[in-house]
């Protein structure tokens, strides 16, 4: 027996263009503050159940609403008073995966916005005015998951993160084509000893370091370590402020490709800190490594771990462990024109800002960056048990 309200909606959220179906329930008599969420879609012409989620609610049922838009199922939520989180679901290649989390929350005298996109692997920070809803701080960037080095990661987690967008065309956007024109992806790695950056850059006109200290293409990666919980803001007895300015733990890499022939690839280090005896050791063991392509050209960097102040991987087991990080590409088309660079980057990127950094996710092998749920994984373990495993 189910209550008289029973919220449903119909459109899709699966790729196939057939009406899917979301319901969200709530049993008769059911003591516990629990709303069930289910999913349905169109398999061979049966309405199939694809997922059930359990939310909570604080108050009153109606606090977990369902809605389908955009070639995506959301669910609403409030988990407190004034904090409420949106997850957004879709199907596609016979994974139900979490496209997307929304969460807004009180911070003291401000409202925080915080948005992931597990499949872009674009994410936003804001922060607002409660009140006058004035926004006072922003963020928008892509993350970068960072998985153990031969680690291989199934359908519907993604693993490289595209910029191609004229969002993170932070300077030369006049000059600038599109993506063809220059675009690329990265993706991170590493062992215990180093992290690794491998960035594939698309690039209709490479231009090589014709001689030392001419204007070429460089990439450069941008690294904030500083031991922070919120890398966004300073937490203090004076009150809680934004991280604007640079302090210690920031890193770069300047990494010149070469000319893909006589002249090697190169790479020039910075910090805030004074580097350690240790540290100064570890630079010298800071790889660079290019090679041209049909589209543009590769650059893989590895950087130790020691060098960054760490005694190996900063790993946790059951945590996801976040620092900042920006990768950014100069792209020149006329090495006699150097005014007209174009420079995309992984993040709305202010040099000296350390709040303007994207984000590097380093997980642990138990854990994945976003949620998957296989909708065959029943069809498959009965399978397997008759041919006997």
């Amino acid at each position: 027996e189910f209550k008289k309200e029973i919220r449903t909606t119909i459109s899709f959220f699966s790729v196939d263009g057939l009406n899917d179906l979301a319901l969200s329930v709530r049993l008769a008599g059911d003591k516990s503050k629990v709303v069930n969420v289910y999913l349905f879609t169109d398999i061979e012409g049966y309405l199939t159940n694809v997922g059930k989620f359990p939310y909570n609610f604080f108050a009153l049922p109606i606090e977990v609403g369902v809605s389908i838009k955009d070639n995506a199922c959301s669910v609403v939520e409030k988990q407190k008073d004034f904090e409420w989180t949106v997850t957004s679901y879709r199907l596609t290649a016979g994974s139900l995966i979490v496209l997307n989390k929304f969460k807004t929350e009180r911070a003291k005298l401000l409202t925080h916005e915080a948005e992931r996109n597990f499949q872009t692997l674009y994410g936003t920070e804001k922060y607002r005015e409660t009140r006058s809803g004035d926004e006072v701080f922003t963020s928008e960037f892509l993350s970068l998951p960072a998985y153990s080095r031969g680690r291989k990661i199934v359908q519907g987690y993604s693993t490289d993160a595209q910029s191609g967008s004229i969002r993170f065309v932070t300077q030369g956007s006049f000059y600038w084509q599109g993506d063809k024109d220059c675009s690329f992806d990265v993706r991170t790695a590493y062992n215990e000893q180093y992290l690794f950056f491998l960035i594939r850059v698309k690039d209709d006109k490479v231009v090589g370091e014709r001689v030392e200290g001419a204007t070429t293409e460089k990439v450069e990666i941008w690294l904030d370590v500083a031991n922070t919980n919120n890398r966004f803001m300073r937490v203090g007895a004076g009150g809680d402020k934004f991280r604007l300015t640079a302090d210690s733990g920031i890193f770069s890499f300047v990494a010149i490709p070469g000319n893909f022939t006589d002249r090697k690839p190169s790479v020039v280090i910075s910090s805030t800190d004074d580097l350690s005896e240790a540290q100064r050791q570890a630079s010298q063991q800071v790889r660079v490594a290019s090679s041209l392509t049909d589209s543009g050209y590769v650059m893989k960097i590895r950087i130790p771990f020691e060098l960054l102040g760490f005694i190996g991987a900063p790993v946790e087991k059951s945590k996801i462990t976040e620092y900042g990080c920006t990768v950014i590409v100069r792209d020149v088309d006329n090495e006699f024109r150097p005014e007209e660079e174009t420079v995309i980057a992984t993040s709305k990127f202010l040099n000296g800002n350390p709040s303007s950094y994207g984000s590097l996710l380093f997980i642990p092998d138990t854990m994945v960056y976003g949620e998957a749920l296989n909708i065959y994984l029943d069809q498959i373990a009965e399978r397997l048990k008759q041919l006997g495993l």
